[in-house]
Order: structure tokens, then sequence, then C-alpha cells
């Protein structure tokens, strides 16, 4: 034995695995919390180069750090609308969301165009 796991065919890995859903289970994404979840997922990793150019401990940060996000949005929601919120909850919250940012790794620099391209992007005007 190499130590080496066998590679699966896709078809038998689970569809969150895939990246073709981003839920385990029958979750509708369509809820306004199902499609804020999804949009802070595919911020975060657009923001690091993509699925393809992340570590699989990364992509998982980001899974948290996206769920930890929605918790703290519900909360600031409760505040907004004048209700009391345990202010010890939405410390750890914070904590706990700077810990997944470091985990998911800073975002890449965005590419910077040369100045040659950016005339040339102008059609040639200064």
């Amino acid at each position: 034995m190499t130590g080496r796991l066998p590679q699966r065919d896709p078809r038998a890995r689970t569809r969150l695995t895939n990246g073709k859903t981003l839920f385990l289970g029958e979750v509708d994404g369509r809820t306004e919390i199902g499609r804020r979840y999804g949009d802070l997922i595919a911020d975060l990793m657009a923001e690091r180069g993509g699925q393809a150019a992340m570590e699989l401990h990364q992509i998982e940060a980001i899974r948290t750090y996206a769920g930890l996000a929605i918790q703290r949005d519900l909360l600031h929601s409760r505040i907004a609308a004048g209700e009391r919120v345990d202010t010890e909850e939405l410390g750890q919250i914070g904590d706990r969301m700077d810990r997944q940012a470091r985990r998911m790794g800073p975002p890449l620099a965005p590419e910077r165009k040369s100045l040659r391209e950016h005339v040339a992007g102008r059609g040639g005007r200064p």
C-alpha cells in the first residue's frame, strides 16, 4: 500500500464536495439567507483566486466565516429594529470571524495594468 487514497469518480462524491450546491441535504438556497450565504462564499472565493486555487482548509474556513457573518447580520438586524441583543454573543461571533479570516488567507492583490496597457485601454488618449 502506498499510503495514497484512491481517486474517486466525481459521480460518487457529494454535490457539496463537487461544488454543485452550497448545502448538504435538502435546503432551498433561494431564501434570503441562502442567497446571502452563497453571495458571501462566491465573493470570498473570488477574492482568493477561485475554488481551484484554494486548499480545502481555506474553503472550509470560508464556509464557516459565511455562516458566522449571517449570524452577525441577523443580530445587527435585531439591533436596527430596536431589540436588545446579547453583546457577548456579538463579540464572540466577531472574534470567531477574525479567526476564520486568518485561516482563509488574505485576498489576492488585484492585477494592476502597466502604464502602457492603461493608455492603450483609453484609445491612446492621455
